[in-house]
């Protein structure tokens, strides 16, 4: 024989479905609300990264939701160790610009000035002073890091090569860096880039290190058109290069 389903099952089904769904909704919210007493924010992937943490498995993943979330991004840029001022400039006509930033690079000197920088890049070139470039130089050389040079981020134009695709720097998404100084006047140019010695060694753990930090890194081994300069870019799939 064969078994239906008559409106008393169906009702009965649709009853102990909510009921089912009502436990399990009350189970996520239970969880949301008492798994940060035992999990530390570092690790939390609903709490926005925090700049002066420790690296940890989940900081990838909370760098990623930089650019898909404005108050989670905007939250990052809270934790940053120096002011970080919004700007009010609007880009041009073919490239404006929304919710911009001018970064000065605190007690590192940015030469010849600061930058343009959109949060998302504002927030990972903090990670890149404090937690790739700076513990280099003293790992290597014993001394302070004290400038970086730059190239610029923002211009509005396309991708040098590729005609018709934009540039990230036409958002205010990428910094191009020339070099770094150190405090015992030592200067780092990255056109030592293929040299052998200590600079180029560190240059090479420089490129290494930020491309953990921002979505595309291209490096004088890219090509020669970024011979004298990395492009840091704070979109992209993890090209790095």
């Amino acid at each position: 024989a064969c078994l239906t389903r008559g409106p008393a099952m169906r009702a009965g089904g649709r009853v102990a479905l909510a009921l089912w769904l009502g436990v399990s909704g009350l189970g996520i919210a239970g969880l949301g609300v008492f798994h940060r007493r035992w999990l530390p924010a570092p690790y939390d992937p609903l709490q926005p990264l925090d700049v002066r943490a420790a690296w940890t498995p989940v900081s990838p993943l909370k760098l990623g939701l930089l650019g898909l979330s404005d108050p989670f991004c905007n939250a990052a840029l809270a934790t940053v160790p120096w002011p970080v001022e919004a700007h009010a400039r609007s880009g041009t006509a073919t490239c404006p610009l929304r919710d911009v930033y001018t970064v000065d690079g605190g007690d590192i000197r940015l030469a010849p000035g600061g930058f343009l920088a959109s949060c998302s890049l504002a927030v990972r070139w903090a990670l890149f002073e404090t937690q790739v470039a700076t513990p280099i130089a003293r790992d290597m050389f014993g001394s302070r890091l004290i400038a970086i040079r730059h190239v610029g981020s923002f211009a509005c134009r396309d991708i040098r090569d590729r005609p018709g695709a934009q540039s990230s720097h036409a958002t205010a998404n990428a910094i191009d860096v020339a070099g770094f100084t150190l405090a015992d006047g030592r200067e780092i140019p990255v056109s030592a880039w293929h040299g052998g010695g200590p600079d180029s060694v560190y240059l090479h753990r420089a490129r290494d290190g930020a491309c953990r930090v921002f979505g595309v890194v291209l490096s004088p081994a890219y090509n020669a058109l970024h011979a004298g300069h990395l492009h840091l870019q704070a979109t992209g799939g993890g090209l790095c290069r």
